[in-house]
């Protein structure tokens, strides 16, 4: 059983159906491939947030905060200011926006290598703080890990570890 079944699982992804996405389409807009379970992902649940916290960015979202294609050059910019002084994990052109909080935390995806986005890494970083965190594994098992509290960010609050796994949809 793959991460996204053991999420749908834990999380059953709303029953209405979602719009067809063009990845080809954004993906020429980002100019990057995009991870194949990050698209399974967002086709399965659409808009919306875990525990109430997590907004997953996406392709012609209801809400332009949370649209993968106009949020890219605002959050690669805000790490671009941020350097100045504290170090990101890599360039921040190597960084992809993929997700944000209720608090503010960005969430990107290491692009390395650019070529191969099934084997990005994610990264966490609440733009206050000089460290950044880094999960092993794609964006889903982030996820998974999230609803589980297998995967703990320190810059996330401490109560979300008492919140139970749930999946709100963006009205």
């Amino acid at each position: 059983m793959n991460d996204l079944h053991r999420l749908q699982q834990l999380c059953p992804p709303p029953g209405s159906s979602h719009p067809h996405i063009d990845w080809t389409a954004v993906e020429d807009a980002l100019g990057t491939q995009l991870p194949s379970d990050y698209k399974e992902l967002v086709e399965s649940y659409g808009s919306g947030s875990f525990k109430d916290f997590l907004g997953v960015l996406q392709p012609d979202a209801a809400y332009e905060a949370l649209d993968i294609v106009k949020v890219t050059p605002g959050a690669r910019s805000a790490v671009e200011k941020m350097s100045e002084w504290v170090e990101p994990p890599c360039p921040p052109r190597q960084l992809q926006p993929v997700a944000v909080t209720s608090n503010g935390d960005d969430i990107f995806w290491l692009m390395d290598p650019p070529e191969d986005p099934d084997s990005w890494k994610v990264t966490v970083n609440d733009l206050d703080s000089e460290e950044w965190f880094v999960s092993e594994g794609g964006f889903t098992a982030f996820v998974l890990g999230f609803c589980t509290n297998d995967v703990v960010v320190p810059s996330f609050p401490d109560d979300l570890l008492e919140k139970p796994a749930s999946f709100t949809p963006t009205p």
